[in-house]
Order: C-alpha cells, then structure tokens, then sequence
C-alpha cells in the first residue's frame, strides 16, 4: 500500500527537497508583506482616530482583515491513508518559534499561512473568508560535470497548493484590549505535484472542519495580534498517484487513489486590522 513518502517519491529527491524549503521562505516573505500592509492600514487608520473620528472597538461593524497561521507554535498532526482495507497511519508532535520548520508537500497543509476577510455586519458577528496559495511558476535543476564541460538542465516537477475556508464567528469582549473571538467553518485543501517525463504526479484532496479560539490582543486602535487554539477535523479526502511508463510502442498510464484524512490540532499566532 503507498504511503505519503511513497506517493511524494517523484518530488521528494534532495534536489526537490531543498526547493521546497526555499519555497517556505518564499511563502513567508510574502505573508509578512501582507502583514506589514495590515499594520500600515491599522496604523493610519489609527492616526484619524486621534485627530477626532474616534475609537474602533474590536468587534463593531466593519472590517477584520487578518494574517492567520502566521506562527504554528504548536501542532500535533495524524494523517489516515487507507487502501483495499489496509491503513496507514503517521503522526507527528513540533514546536516552532518562529516558523512551522521545512515544509514537506503532504506535511500539515493546515498550518500554511491564510490571508483572512471578515465582515461585521453586526455588532461582534463575523463572516468571513480564508484563502492561501501557493504554485511554482517553473522548476528546473542544473547538474554541471566536475571535469568541465557543458552544463545539463532538466525540467523538476512543479507543485501547487491551494484552498478555501469559509468561516463565522462572535468577538466577546474580556476588557478594553482584550478580547476572545471563537469563529467555526469548512475548509478544503488541494495540493499536486506535476508529471515531468513519466516521472509521476499525485494529488490530495480534503475537505475538513475548522474550529479555532482566538485571543485577540488589541493594544493599539484598529490593531491587534491573535493567539490560540486551532483544530482540523477531516470530513473526507482522497490521494491520487500517477505514473507513466512506456514499453516499445505503448505507452501506459496507471492510477492509484487512497482514502487519506489528516486530522491537526495545536497553538498558532496571526495579526490583524479591523476598520
């Protein structure tokens, strides 16, 4: 029965394994400039507000534009594959202070930062929208002989993930700064690897519910940071692997799916602007 390490083989060679962890970087780069951008907007909003339009509570209507996931402290994370009735299954327990670590492909998705919308339309109700995506525009490696001469270059798989989580919540107030905001959804993720001469391509697909408990701490008007509690509970999911091979004239392309369900629960850390 394939496992995750099985089904990822195609892209998980040391060459493809050191783009990866490039790719983490990348992803982050990109999510602090969607938090500073939340942090300029909170700032200068904030200034209007000392000239005279006055206090933005956490929780009136309006707008709550947030990074989430931005550090997953902790996670503890068990991922089910089953096939022909045989299951398979690996867990794992991290610690990150500032970031999830390298990120394998089929890793926790669920710790990958989101950018979130949410929308009061009423006093401390929220609904809102999570959304992250990631997708190598190209992918190649380089192999240059130690003797001299010329240098090869060949295409590597390319990787995408992506996915959506529809979300409601209710902001209750603790204090003047500090506030719980409970908020409950349905995510589904998707991540493939492409095939590059035959090599291989996979796929996993999931549909899970989300439920999370932020502390939210708003020391500043229209800013804030959160802490706390998130869980992925899986509804239901499939992986798929694909491999080519060809004999003289005939080519022949077999496919394998699996029942996969990854389950995470654990601590994370975000930021946000609320208008």
């Amino acid at each position: 029965m394939p496992n995750y390490q099985e089904f990822t083989a195609p892209i998980a060679d040391t060459t493809r394994t050191a783009q990866l962890m490039l790719a983490r970087p990348r992803m982050r780069a990109w999510t602090i400039g969607v938090g500073i951008t939340i942090a300029t907007l909170a700032v200068t909003s904030s200034a209007r507000a000392e000239e005279g339009e006055g206090k933005h509570r956490f929780g009136n209507p309006g707008f709550i534009v947030s990074a989430d996931r931005l550090l997953p402290l902790l996670s503890y994370d068990s991922t089910k594959t089953t096939e022909n009735g045989i299951s398979d299954t690996q867990s794992r327990f991290s610690l990150a202070l500032m970031n999830s670590g390298p990120y394998g492909i089929f890793s926790s998705f669920y710790n990958l930062p989101r950018v979130s919308l949410d929308w009061l339309p009423v006093q401390n109700l929220t609904i809102g929208l999570s959304t992250w995506l990631y997708t190598d525009l190209s992918s190649n490696e380089t192999v240059s002989p130690s003797g001299g001469g010329s240098s090869k270059t060949s295409d590597t798989p390319k990787v995408t993930y992506w996915g959506l989580a529809p979300r409601v919540g209710y902001v209750i107030p603790l204090g003047e700064k500090i506030y719980l905001w409970p908020r409950a959804g349905v995510e589904y993720y998707n991540v493939s690897s492409s095939d590059v001469n035959g090599s291989g391509s996979g796929s996993v697909q999931q549909f899970a519910v989300d439920v999370e408990a932020m502390l939210v701490i708003s020391p500043w008007n229209h800013f804030g940071f959160t802490i706390g509690p998130t869980v992925d509970i899986p509804i239901t999911g499939e992986q798929t692997s694909a491999s080519t091979s060809t004999t003289g004239m005939t080519t022949t392309t077999s496919t394998t799916k699996a029942d996969s369900a990854m389950f995470q629960v654990g601590l994370s850390a975000g930021m946000l602007g609320h208008f």
